[in-house]
C-alpha cells in the first residue's frame, strides 16, 4: 500500500470492502498493487501532484474573480487567472456530507445509498477516486475537514487509535484520504474559525512526504462554516456598503454585516490557499500539480444551504492544470461536482468506473471551437439533512438548471422546507435546516412585521409543489412562474428532461421509492440538547400553523 494509511484502513479496504472497486476485479487490484510498487519512481515524474482546495459553505458569488467587492481572495484569482474559471458549477447536493459524498466516489447524491444524507453512511461498495489514486501510486494526506460527518461502513480504527476531537476529521478519514496532517495550530486563533494552522500542516507534509510518488492532497477547510465571528467586519475595515447579500434577503445592516463577517471567513481559507501555492513555488511543484478550488455547497445562511437554489447548490470552481501559467479562461458550462473525481484519475492516468457519472474538465482545454457544450444542464438534488421535523422526516427535492430556467419539484410540498417552526432540531434550535447566525435571528426576531414577512416565508414557508424560475431575468429566484400558463411548455420540457436524468441514473423516486426518511443519523452526540424532541412549545409564525 502506498501512503501513509494505517492497519485499519488496510483492513477495511482488503477485507471489509471486496466490491470497492465495482467493475475492477480483486486479482486486478493485486496487479495494481504490484505494480505501483515498481513503478512509482517512474509515474512520479510523468503524472501531477494534485491539491484539492475546498472550503465549508461558500456560494459562488463571493470570491473577488466573480465580482464580490467585500471579499478578497487573491489566491482563487490567481488559479482563476493562471487556469480556467467556471461560471456555472453545481453541488450535487446543498448539504456537507453528501456533497462530499459524492465528490469521492463521482456519483449523483440520490446514487449513494445512505451517504446522501448528514451523518449517513458512506457504503464500502463505492469505489473512491483518492484510493484509486493510491493504488497507482499516489501519496494521500489531508488537513482540516475532510468527509463527513458520517460513518464508514465496515471501517475499524487500528489497534490503539483514539478519536481526534478535530472538526469533522477522524481517524476514519486516513481510511479514504491518508495521514492526516493536523499538528501544527495557529497561536491566534479567531472566534469561530479552527484552530489548524491549515498552510503550516501542509508544509509540514510537503517536508515529510515521498518524492518518489506524486501526491494528492485534500485541504479542506472548516471556514466559512457557521458560526462567525459577530461584528468582525468592524475591525478589520470593511464596509457595509461592499457586502454582497442575495436577493432573497432583506437589505438590513444586520444582514450586510453578516455577510463581511463570512467573507472574512473566506478570506481566511484564500490566505491559507495562498501560503501553499507559494510552498509550491518554492518546492519547484507549481507547474507540475493540478490545483482545484472549490467549495462543497452553498452559503449557510437562510434559503441557502440545504436548499436547490443557486445560492445553495451553485459553487466557486477554479482549476489551473500543469505546467505553465495560461491564458485567463472563463468557462460558462455546466459542472458537477461529480466531474472532479474523474478529472483527478484522468490526470493520474487510471481508468475510471462506470458507476463515476461525472466527466473529465480536461476536455475542456481541449475541446475545439465550435464543439458541442461539456453540459446542458445540470441536476440537483436534496433529501435529509438535520433531525429538525418530527419523525426525522426531510424535505426530498430535485431540481434541474438550464441557462435560462431553474426548475425544482417538492416531493413533499406539505412539508417545512427548513424544518417544523415549532420543532427545537438536534443543535440548531427551531427551523434546524438553517444555521444559527444574524441573518436567520433577524428573520426570525421580525416576522411579523409586513416589509419582512414576506422574506421570511420565502426562507422558511411551505412551498408548492414545483417551481420555476427565469434565470435571466429573476436570478434570485423570487417569482415561482410555476402557475403561469404561458411557461407550462417549459415546465413540462423541464421535468420531463429532469426525470429522464433521474431514471437513468437510478433515482429510487423515479420507482416510487423513498428510503432516506428512514437511514440511520449515524452520530447519535449531535443529540446532546435534551430540548430536541420537545414539541408544542406555542411558537407563532407567519403559517406555522397551517
Amino acid at each position: 500500500m502506498g501512503g501513509r494509511v494505517g492497519v485499519g484502513a488496510v483492513r477495511w479496504l482488503l477485507v471489509k470492502r471486496p466490491a470497492v472497486w465495482d467493475e475492477i476485479s480483486m486479482t486486478r487490484l493485486f496487479l495494481l498493487l504490484t505494480f505501483s510498487l515498481v513503478t512509482s519512481s517512474l509515474l512520479a515524474a510523468q503524472r501531477p501532484n494534485i491539491l484539492l482546495a475546498i472550503s465549508d459553505d461558500q456560494s459562488w458569488m463571493h470570491a473577488g474573480a466573480y465580482g464580490d467587492k467585500g471579499t478578497r481572495t487573491p489566491a482563487f484569482d490567481r488559479i482563476a487567472e493562471e487556469g480556467i474559471l467556471f461560471t456555472h458549477a453545481f453541488a450535487s447536493c446543498p448539504s456537507c456530507m453528501p456533497s462530499r459524498t459524492s465528490i469521492l466516489t463521482g456519483r449523483n447524491m440520490w446514487e449513494t445509498g445512505p451517504g446522501g444524507n448528514l451523518m449517513g453512511t458512506l457504503k464500502s461498495e463505492y469505489a473512491i477516486f483518492s484510493l484509486l489514486l493510491e493504488q497507482s501510486g499516489y501519496q494521500l494526506a489531508a488537513t482540516g475537514k475532510t468527509w463527513g460527518p458520517g460513518k464508514l461502513e465496515g471501517f475499524t480504527p487500528a489497534v490503539g487509535k483514539t478519536l481526534p476531537l478535530r472538526s469533522y476529521s477522524s481517524i476514519q478519514t486516513e481510511a479514504i484520504l491518508g495521514a492526516s496532517f493536523h499538528r501544527r495550530t495557529l497561536k491566534d486563533r479567531r472566534p469561530g474559525m479552527s484552530h489548524l494552522d491549515y498552510a503550516s500542516n501542509f508544509e509540514d507534509f510537503l517536508a515529510s512526504r515521498d518524492k518518489e510518488k506524486p501526491f494528492f492532497f485534500w485541504y479542506g477547510s472548516n471556514e466559512p462554516h457557521q458560526r462567525f465571528e459577530e461584528g468582525a467586519w468592524k475591525k478589520h475595515g470593511k464596509k457595509l456598503e461592499d457586502a454582497l447579500v442575495p436577493g432573497c434577503l432583506p437589505d438590513d445592516p444586520a444582514i450586510r454585516g453578516e455577510f463581511l463577517d463570512y467573507g472574512l471567513e473566506i478570506e481566511h481559507f484564500d490566505q491559507h490557499l495562498a501560503r501553499m501555492l507559494e510552498m509550491l513555488r518554492k518546492e519547484g511543484l507549481l507547474e507540475n500539480t493540478l490545483i482545484v478550488v472549490t467549495s462543497d455547497h452553498g452559503n449557510p445562511m437562510p434559503r441557502s444551504k440545504c436548499n436547490l437554489y443557486d445560492s445553495g447548490t451553485r459553487v466557486p470552481l477554479a482549476v489551473r492544470f500543469p505546467g505553465p501559467a495560461r491564458e485567463a479562461m472563463t468557462c460558462d458550462d455546466f459542472i458537477n461536482l461529480v466531474d472532479l473525481a474523474p478529472t483527478f484519475l484522468t490526470a493520474g492516468g487510471v481508468d475510471i468506473p462506470a458507476a463515476m457519472k461525472g466527466r473529465s474538465l480536461q476536455s475542456v482545454l481541449t475541446r475545439k471551437a465550435g464543439s458541442p457544450k461539456f453540459r446542458e444542464f445540470v441536476v440537483t438534488g436534496f433529501e435529509r439533512h438535520i433531525i429538525c421535523r418530527r419523525n426525522g422526516l426531510g424535505y426530498p427535492a430535485r431540481g434541474i438548471r438550464t441557462k435560462k430556467f431553474s426548475y425544482i419539484r417538492n416531493y413533499e410540498p406539505s412539508r417545512w422546507p427548513a424544518g417544523d417552526p415549532d420543532f427545537v432540531s438536534s443543535h440548531q434550535g427551531f427551523i434546524g435546516d438553517c444555521d444559527r447566525g444574524a441573518s436567520k435571528s433577524f428573520l426570525m426576531n421580525n416576522c411579523t412585521r409586513s416589509d419582512i414577512a414576506p422574506y421570511y416565508l420565502l426562507s422558511f414557508g411551505r412551498r408548492p409543489g414545483e417551481e420555476l424560475y427565469d434565470m435571466e431575468a429573476d436570478p434570485h429566484q423570487l417569482h415561482n412562474l410555476a402557475g403561469e400558463e404561458k411557461f407550462a411548455q417549459v415546465m413540462s420540457s423541464l421535468r420531463k428532461k429532469m426525470e429522464n436524468h433521474l431514471r437513468a441514473t437510478g433515482d429510487p423516486r423515479m420507482r416510487g421509492e423513498s428510503p432516506w426518511d428512514h437511514y440511520d443519523f449515524t452520530d447519535k452526540r449531535i443529540f446532546r440538547n435534551p430540548r430536541w424532541r420537545e414539541e408544542g412549545l406555542g411558537i407563532t409564525r407567519p403559517g406555522s400553523r397551517g
